[in-house]
């Protein structure tokens, strides 16, 4: 039922942090999902009792969300003369997509959204290009 209102929180918090304007992180910081529930004060993956907790699949669904906005930002970037900032984000958006393609995944939609990491590598390839 919060299954995606815990994806869009989780979403905001680490991308957030990769930009660097919350917490005490390096901009291109990747917050681990244990750091995650530190900082929302939530349990990870509770299995032996029904309370609200961040699940697995939730943090790796925010993964493939944070690509989508990263590639979106990249273009942005470009636009407004930040020509390393696409840079930037090429690694880390290559770096996740290696690390998705190592998870034997069966979650259908999971899945499907961690596919689509290499279309916003892609998106976010253009951008480095883009210079005028």
């Amino acid at each position: 039922m919060w299954s995606r209102h815990t994806q869009d929180t989780i979403l905001a918090l680490i991308f957030s942090v990769w930009l660097g304007v919350y917490g005490e992180h390096e901009q291109g910081t990747l917050l681990t999902v244990n750091d995650v529930a530190s900082y929302l004060n939530v349990p990870f993956n509770v299995k032996d009792r029904d309370v609200f907790h961040i699940t697995t699949e939730e943090y790796l669904l925010a993964l493939t969300d944070l690509t989508e906005e990263l590639a979106r930002l990249a273009v942005n970037s470009v636009t407004l003369g930040d020509y390393q900032r696409p840079l930037q984000i090429s690694k880390f958006v290559k770096d996740l997509h290696a690390g998705f393609q190592i998870l034997n995944l069966k979650n259908d939609i999971l899945r499907r959204k961690s596919d689509a990491i290499k279309y916003n590598v892609s998106g976010a390839l253009p951008a480095e290009s883009r210079r005028y």
